[in-house]
């Protein structure tokens, strides 16, 4: 425990018991939330139950895997607790209520998979808003005032569903033992309300819940923890509110800000941070409204916070200037990422366009621009196991869950091997990018899927689905690359990555660029009282010796004068 800090001590030696964690960006909440598991659990003995320690990510997950078993590695064998379990949110759901107990409440006959919404089979499964059908995979299923409402998100409207209409559809899906992200919160629900024997079960099972990015936490999550903390599980908070920025699933912060004064809760802060440079706490504070103290020393190279003007058309000269500033930081642009608010800006900035095809075709598109654009293996897996599902029966549509699960069969070790060779081979498997879709990477697709299909009929018995031509027609292919190189590139040639910045919450890197439009950087200024402020403020926290603004060269002037009272500096000014 010598690595902990005063404050982080006082948490991990807090008796047990309900905390609520109050922590600012790179105070060491992941080291404080492990030493508190490991503190907890040698407090208990195996016989007490289970503690478990919960987020939202699987790369948070890893860390605190990692991490623990450091602290418990040079324990004998024998000594070491197994009574912890560390998850995603998700995770924990589907593996203590959805899989073992939710095919009552769904009427099924099998184990309930999750599916993803592309899998073709999900055709027959359509929810009428009262106009026109839409695909059950844009159904969200939302508690408001503890009653479920639905609507489809079709782009950025979010449209109504009747209650009759949507619970019609889902009761179809769940017979089949079928459920989405969203519909398997609404399944754990409606199974724990009905088999109240299993909630008590579950608190006995787990008597301390502990989890991290407590923000994070939505209505349905903050519903089935409610449900438990009856039950009698004890359960603790770890977070920043000032980093809520899934408030679009109702995760706004607000069930982390008021938990600390409830009953029986013990309110505690961290307020050091040991992440960032000065300069960029001094932002931080000054957007948050926080004071907390920057632990750091000021490297000798460039540092600090920093805004520039930039053309949207003249990318090229804004990224020769932040490859300029990473020379001068002194930092690799292995440690350097561009990071904007939408997917649509990840696109563009990635050097690309939309991706071509229709259709299976369009997840195997999808799967060489993840591969060869974005550098996302795991993504690319996903996006071609779904086109492989839909290329084979419908008896198997719950393969794409059991791949990505991990599930310990005999066959899907196997399974998951030969479709990763697939996908990482471009001479043999997945075709490159690079090749014109119509006339050059198409062919060699069809081709190598077919071998690829024959495989997988003769070694792991699946069953090939109709028509398997047409599914694989050039639809909608151009005679163009997939993916253009990409001019993210600093004079090295090594790329610079380029992100949402909700795909970096909780990351730390050397250097970032937060490309913003006006209302962006005005959201910012004002402050983390809205979702975009917030998703500002998070890009500030992300890095640790310089943070870069990417503002509109015909609007910085409207904002100079409060970008310098934050605490940001002109580039190039010194």
């Amino acid at each position: 425990m010598s690595d902990l800090s005063s404050d982080q001590s006082a948490i991990v030696d807090l008796p047990l018991g309900p905390t609520c964690v109050s922590a600012c960006a790179g105070s060491g909440k992941t080291r404080t939330a492990v030493h508190r598991l490991y503190r907890m659990r040698q407090s208990l003995t195996d016989r007490c139950g289970i503690v478990a320690l919960l987020s939202f990510s699987n790369v948070a997950v890893n860390t605190f895997r990692r991490d623990y078993f450091s602290l418990t590695r040079d324990e004998a064998i024998r000594a070491r607790s197994s009574a912890v379990e560390i998850e995603t949110v998700d995770g924990f759901l589907t593996a203590n209520i959805l899989r073992p107990h939710a095919s009552k409440v769904m009427r099924c006959n099998r184990t309930p998979f999750l599916v993803g919404g592309s899998e073709p089979f999900l055709k027959g499964f359509k929810v009428f808003c009262g106009v026109r059908s839409h695909d059950i995979g844009n159904l969200s299923a939302n508690l408001r005032n503890e009653v479920f409402e639905f609507s489809c998100d079709e782009g950025y409207a979010s449209i109504p569903i009747p209650s009759a209409n949507a619970r019609k559809v889902i009761d179809k899906l769940g017979a089949v033992g079928a459920y989405t992200h969203s519909l398997g919160r609404y399944w754990a629900i409606r199974t724990l309300e009905q088999d109240t024997y299993l909630l008590r079960a579950l608190a006995r099972r787990y008597p301390h819940i502990l989890i991290d990015e407590a923000q994070d936490i939505g209505p349905e999550h903050q519903f089935l923890l409610e449900m438990l903390i009856r039950s009698g599980s004890k359960l603790s908070l770890i977070g920043d509110p000032h980093q809520a920025i899934y408030e679009f699933s109702g995760a706004d912060g607000s069930f982390l800000k008021l938990y600390g004064a409830r009953g029986g809760v013990s309110p505690q802060s961290l307020t050091v941070n040991y992440r960032s440079v000065p300069i960029i706490v001094r932002v931080a504070n000054n957007l948050s409204g926080r004071s907390d103290a920057a632990e750091r020393t000021p490297p000798s190279s460039m540092n600090g916070a920093y805004y520039i003007p930039y053309k949207k058309a003249e990318k090229d000269k804004l990224l020769a200037a932040y490859t300029s500033m990473l020379a001068s930081a002194d930092v690799d642009a292995e440690d350097a990422a561009i990071v904007c608010r939408s997917t649509n800006w990840v696109e563009e900035w990635s050097g690309g366009g939309e991706a071509q095809g229709q259709g299976i075709v369009r997840s195997f598109v999808e799967a060489t621009i993840k591969r060869d654009k974005l550098g996302r293996f795991d993504e690319a897996f996903d996006k071609a196991c779904r086109g492989i599902v839909g290329l084979l029966g419908q008896e198997h549509g719950d393969l794409v869950s059991i791949l990505k699960r991990g599930v310990p069969r005999v066959t899907a070790v196997p399974l998951r091997r030969a479709i990763w060779s697939f996908v990482r081979d471009a001479d043999r498997g997945l075709p490159s990018g690079k090749l014109l879709a119509k006339s050059e990477w198409h062919p060699l697709l069809k081709a190598r899927l077919l071998v690829l299909l024959q495989r997988l009929e003769a070694d792991f018995s699946l069953k090939l689905g109709d028509s398997i031509g047409q599914k694989l027609a050039n639809k909608a292919l151009l005679d163009a690359p997939i993916i253009e190189l990409s001019d993210l590139a600093t004079d090295q040639g090594k790329p610079v990555h380029v992100s949402t910045v909700h795909q970096v919450k909780g990351e730390s890197i050397g250097a970032v660029m937060y490309v913003a439009d006006r209302a962006q950087v005005r959201k910012m200024l004002d402050g983390t009282h809205t979702e975009d402020g917030r998703i500002g403020y998070v890009a500030v926290t992300r890095a640790r010796n310089l943070f870069v603004l990417a503002v509109p060269e015909n609007c910085i002037g409207s904002f100079e004068s409060e970008l310098v009272a934050c605490g940001f500096s002109k580039a190039g000014s010194s």
